[in-house]
């Protein structure tokens, strides 16, 4: 899957993990579709936090 390209500044990134995982929290693991979509959410979330990051020299590996 080819993730998309957007780098945000590591403050809004981390802040948008939160929300995230906030949210993937709350979702019923009997809920298929939701289960399905909090996992792309999070995926695209977790690229943006690497990429942001890595933008900011905290290169951690």
């Amino acid at each position: 899957m080819k993730l998309p390209t957007f780098v945000p500044s590591l403050q809004h990134a981390i802040e948008t993990a939160r929300t995230l995982l906030d949210q993937a929290e709350a979702v019923d693991v009997h809920d298929h579709e939701r289960v399905i979509e909090s996992h792309g959410s999070l995926t695209v979330c977790l690229s943006q936090l690497l990429a942001a990051l890595d933008a900011e020299g905290s290169n951690v590996r």
